[in-house]
């Protein structure tokens, strides 16, 4: 992919609140999006206008993580009274949840899906991760080595592996199948805010509140490359489709697109001579809090504190 150009296709709004979360149908034509006002939207970004289809409505609190099934059909959320629930997206409603003590004991921080839609895992204030099986609703795996929080999680794409981080300064790689922990990764930070797989599987990309983006070896658990930002707490990264660029949004208000091999530096950092490969896009007006990207790579969609979201065409 060539260096990106971005616009805004279109702004959507309707939350009150703060949109935490979001996540996209492997179509990229659905999109669910979790907010502050303990409502989860379904929108149609196939449509020229982004249109909302369905308001979920069931939560008696923040909507704090949201996967979505590759074939749109499954949304699992997690929320701030521990409640980690199971839409049916196609009808629009709540078809089960779990309530404190039947599955985590903390707000839910993080959700994501596995590549073929065969399970989902989840991760709260508890320290839990927790692999479900999407369909009964029923937790397969307990894994429980996190000494703080826990805050993200995301899955390779094989399925085999996952990674959570966490507010004990540490990511860490879980064999998801035996629920084994194989490594654990220390960026120099409090808080590991967010955490994304490379499309081929060997890179893992974290951020937090240290302003960098750190890379690692998911094979040792090794750093193989610490950018530096600007940005002082990194929320969310998405890779595009061919793995060449990253995108993050933080607490700068902007969506930024940085190239993995050739990143850019600050300006008192920078070698002119070595361009300047970071990409940045102006739009929201508060906090960036989650960012996507489509699995065709024509799309980018980010939720922010500002109550929006918007889709960006990527060109």
């Amino acid at each position: 992919m060539n260096a990106p150009d971005l616009n805004v296709r279109f702004t959507l709004r309707g939350h009150r609140g703060n949109v935490f979360c979001l996540a996209l149908s492997g179509d990229g034509k659905t999109l669910v999006t979790g907010s502050k006002d303990s409502k989860i939207r379904v929108w149609n970004t196939g449509t020229g206008t982004g249109k909302l289809e369905k308001t979920l409505e069931g939560s008696k609190s923040s909507i704090i993580g949201i996967a979505l099934s590759a074939d749109g059909k499954i949304a699992v959320s997690g929320n701030q009274t521990n409640n980690t629930l199971f839409w049916d997206v196609e009808g629009g409603k709540e078809s089960k949840q779990h309530p404190p003590g039947t599955g985590h004991n903390g707000t839910i921080n993080g959700v994501a899906f596995a590549p073929d839609d065969s399970f989902a895992m989840t991760v709260a204030d508890d320290r839990k991760v927790i692999k479900w099986d999407p369909v009964k609703a029923k937790q397969r795996t307990v894994m429980n080595k996190h000494e703080a929080p826990a805050l993200a999680v995301a899955i390779s794409p094989d399925g085999k592996r996952a990674v959570s981080t966490g507010s004990d300064s540490s990511a860490r790689i879980w064999e998801i199948e035996t629920g084994e922990q194989l490594h654990v990764m220390k960026p120099e930070c409090d808080s590991v805010m967010t955490a994304a797989w490379s499309p081929d599987g060997k890179l893992i990309a974290t951020g937090g509140n240290e302003e960098n983006i750190r890379l690692w070896d998911p094979e040792t658990g090794e750093l193989s490359k610490a950018i530096p930002t600007g940005v002082q707490t990194i929320n969310s990264l998405a890779f595009s489709p061919d793995g060449q660029w990253l995108a993050l949004g933080g607490t700068d208000n902007a969506l930024s697109l940085w190239n993995v091999e050739n990143p850019a530096l600050p300006p008192a950092m920078s070698d002119p001579s070595l361009g300047d490969q970071r990409l940045l896009f102006k739009g929201h007006t508060n906090h960036i809090n989650a960012v996507a990207w489509s699995k065709d790579g024509k799309t980018i969609i980010t939720g922010s504190k500002d109550e929006t979201c918007r889709v960006w065409n990527v060109d």
